[in-house]
């Protein structure tokens, strides 16, 4: 007989896959809710949850997002619950008791979790079922400032000193009884507030708010709070309203949104300034805009009743030549000016040569779009060319109601490329000298279908899931996530065939996309020099919510380069990809995606996983649809053991997670549940049930098939007779100890004691142990398990004695 004593060093990895006998020295088969300790080995409980909202939303919580205005202190945290959008009352790191009671955006959404991202200073949303969402908080600046000056009938813009937090910048808001000032929200807004600078009104004086709806002002009624004792301007203050669902855009001081117009009664006792405006607008479908860029237009000509011909001006009248014109000189009521663009125009800009503009009384009656089968006219909103009652008599644009129209591509006898075409034409003849040196096409943006997805890029909006081309990405104007209309946006070049887009996410200075059976990177700075790489051709991405970007430094792929990955689930494992080459890590948990095992997810659940990453522990959690959460630690290449929570009623899960910088600048992480709660992961020691008591984190660990001699598997029987623990000492508490003969299924739980005492006062280590008489062992497996709540079993290592029939020989 031969009495040995062996030391297992718990320093080897999980691998649920492997057969147990196989595996070296120091790894675990199973367990339940544990992680590493370092990279030197060891095995400690994960941690538990507090509510963040103790009210269930009463729906599964798809998807959770955050607001964080980079110039102030406004935060938010959102979740999307079906066709809802909430927004909590207290802002992580902070818990309470409720998101708001009523949604701040119904979405259209039912079942598709969403994905967001912040643009300059504004929230983007998109989940495939409705159009697009755009919010901005409670406090974003005003997309436009104009103070109008009705003695020199001139907008002068003020955008800029309102909206660039200075304290030393200001608009100056003129006080003659006919002076106004306009402000513009990118969405439909409820709220404008003026934080007034040193010049203020005195007069008794009032204003009224207006709103544009369909070509004309409307009042709204609003409520004034720059008001002191019937003095309009006389404090900081907001003007509030009830929202108006049918106020629509219009085009003042070249900028395109929602504008208001702010008129008084009577005098100001003198100029106002205006140091700050904000807006408010709920989360709404975003209003594709204009960029406030002129494009040349595809072609012009000039219809000449008298002689029947339509004059080629194009290249006239796009050099910016004033010796090269369009002449107009005595034009009738049956001559026309016919502008081709590439895209739908909302305004056309005429640059009239000094001293010859028109003096007759003429003005433009009319600006006609083709349809198809006529010509179809849109009010004229503005004519900025009228002086008087001359219509081009000077430089400026004129304006019309494009949202009325529908124009068709065609082509023109003349012209046989297809294109956008319209008509002008004036109400009387044209004085003897008129001459258009250039026409400029302001693009009437079209409104958006639904999107996928949106993720920023080079100061861009871009988005995914376009119904006409869904293998390429859409993005938006520089600077304009709204805008998606001019030539500084547009369409990539196409990923592969026609299959769609999946997901999409920013990595280094590039675009990482996903479908179902490919991997692409877009490269470039600029859309002149987007560039398409591919760099998988046979895996895909089956669940687009478990693409998850980390930057801590992947070794796995070049011990020497640590590395930026994206980590992501197909059909059959898990990849990681450098933005060169993808691998695949999910070995160890292969029984969860190969349909051999009866544990792998059913393939109608594939689409419905989704992950989030935890930067403090360095890992990759990924939620399958029946609860269970795997946990990859990218640093280490490991897995851990299958993870479940309770996180409410026994049954309910976590849908979705999400990991941010709370108030405090330190990282947190979140969940969502299938029952309507937000939690807070990695905090206390227990989890949580739906009446938010502690529940215990059931945690074990389940060691490789053990034989006789360590490093490989042997012939020899032997009795095993004692085991001792090397564990992190605790004030209370202990863990119960099974063991499995022969790899038996089930385990014998060990009596002598059946309980190890975790305590050991005064010191950081504890060594309990067990005495048994497990006879004629070929292997073995030890199992803990401890159930006890705010217990937290930490596992180093552990000895055992075996008394083997034969000579046991070491190297």
């Amino acid at each position: 007989m031969s009495i040995q004593l062996f030391k297992e060093v718990l320093n080897g990895p999980y691998d649920g896959i492997a057969p147990p006998t196989t595996l070296k020295m120091g790894s675990i088969v199973g367990g339940k809710n544990i992680r590493k300790v370092s990279k030197l080995g060891g095995w400690k409980p994960r941690r538990g949850c507090v509510f963040h909202n103790t009210t269930s939303l009463g729906e599964a919580v798809l998807s959770l997002h955050e607001y964080k205005h980079p110039r102030n202190s406004d935060r938010h945290f959102l979740a999307q619950c079906d066709g809802k959008l909430y927004d909590a009352d207290d802002t992580p790191p902070s818990t309470g008791t409720v998101f708001s009671t009523s949604e701040i955006a119904s979405i259209l959404s039912s079942s598709r979790p969403g994905f967001s991202d912040m643009i300059n200073e504004l929230w983007m949303y998109a989940d495939g079922e409705g159009k697009p969402i755009l919010w901005g908080g409670d406090t974003p600046f005003c997309s436009g400032f104009a103070v109008y000056d009705s003695s020199a009938d001139i907008y002068i813009d003020y955008t800029r000193s309102v909206t660039d937090n200075r304290s030393e910048t200001e608009a100056i808001v003129l006080e003659a009884a006919g002076d106004k000032f306009y402000v513009c929200s990118p969405g439909i807004a409820s709220a404008i507030a003026l934080d007034l600078g040193s010049s203020v009104n005195s007069n008794a004086v009032t204003t009224t708010l207006k709103s544009f709806v369909s070509g004309a002002w409307a009042d709204r009624s609003a409520s004034d709070g720059t008001a002191n004792s019937g003095h309009t301007l006389a404090k900081d203050g907001s003007f509030t309203w009830s929202v108006n669902s049918t106020d629509s855009m219009t085009v003042i001081a070249g900028i395109m949104g929602f504008w208001y117009e702010f008129s008084f009664s009577g005098a100001l006792s003198g100029s106002v300034t205006v140091k700050s405006c904000t807006v408010v607008f709920a989360p709404q479908t975003v209003a594709n805009k204009w960029s406030g860029v002129f494009e040349q237009p595809a072609g012009v000509r000039y219809y000449d009743e008298s002689v029947g011909e339509y004059a080629d001006l194009t290249g006239a009248i796009t050099n910016q030549s004033t010796s090269m014109y369009l002449d107009a000189s005595d034009g009738t009521t049956s001559d026309f000016i016919y502008i081709k663009t590439i895209e739908p125009a909302c305004g056309f800009g005429f640059g009239i040569v000094d001293g010859a503009g028109n003096t007759n009384n003429a003005q433009v009656d009319g600006i006609e779009a083709w349809e198809g089968d006529s010509w179809t006219g849109g009010t004229i909103l503005k004519d900025e060319t009228l002086s008087g009652t001359a219509g081009f008599s000077q430089s400026g644009t004129i304006w019309f109601d494009a949202s009325v129209l529908t124009p068709k591509r065609r082509t023109m006898g003349f012209d046989s490329i297809p294109g956008y075409w319209y008509r002008v034409s004036w109400d009387a003849a044209l004085s003897s000298s008129v001459e258009i040196f250039e026409v400029f096409v302001a693009n009437f943006p079209m409104a958006l279908p639904s999107y996928k997805g949106v993720v920023e890029f080079k100061n861009r909006s871009v988005v995914w899931g376009d119904p006409e081309f869904p293998n390429r990405l859409r993005y938006s104007a520089n600077g304009r996530l709204d805008c998606f209309s001019g030539s500084d946006s547009g369409y990539t070049d196409a990923f592969g065939a026609m299959t769609e887009v999946a997901v999409v996410k920013r990595f280094y200075n590039e675009l990482l996309v996903w479908k179902a059976d490919s991997v692409y990177l877009l490269e470039g700075f600029a859309p002149i020099n987007f560039g398409i790489l591919k760099v998988a051709d046979t895996i895909g991405c089956c669940a687009p919510q478990t693409v998850v970007v980390v930057e801590t430094g992947y070794s796995a792929m070049n011990i020497n380069e640590p590395l930026s990955v994206a980590i992501w689930m197909d059909t059959d494992g898990v990849y990681v990809i450098d933005g060169r080459k993808p691998r695949k890590v999910s070995l160890p948990v292969d029984h969860y995606f190969n349909p051999e095992y009866t544990i792998a997810i059913p393939a109608a659940d594939l689409g419905d996983c989704s992950a989030f990453a935890d930067p403090i522990h360095n890992e990759y959690h990924l939620l399958l649809p029946d609860g269970t959460e795997l946990v990859y630690n990218y640093i280490l290449d490991e897995w851990y053991p299958p993870w479940e929570r309770n996180v409410g009623t026994s049954g309910e899960y976590l849908q979705c997670g999400i990991s941010l910088r709370g108030s405090d600048g330190r990282y947190y992480t979140y969940g969502g549940s299938s029952e309507g709660f937000v939690v807070k992961l990695e905090t206390d020691t227990s989890d949580k049930d739906e009446s938010n008591a502690d529940v215990a984190i059931e945690h074990s660990i389940k060691t490789r098939g053990i034989s006789a001699t360590q490093k490989e598997s042997t012939t020899f029987r032997f009795t095993f007779r004692k085991v001792f623990l090397e564990a992190k000492a605790r004030a209370a508490g202990s863990v119960t100890t099974k063991f499995y003969k022969n790899l038996a299924s089930s385990g014998t739980t060990l009596t002598v004691p059946s309980a190890v005492s975790l305590v050991n006062t005064g010191y950081e280590l504890v060594n309990p142990g067990l005495d048994t008489d497990q006879q004629d062992c070929h292997c073995f497996q030890l199992e803990w398990i401890c159930s006890t709540a705010d217990v937290e079993f930490e596992l180093w290592s552990f000895l055992y004695e075996l008394n083997a029939v034969g000579e046991i020989v070491m190297e």
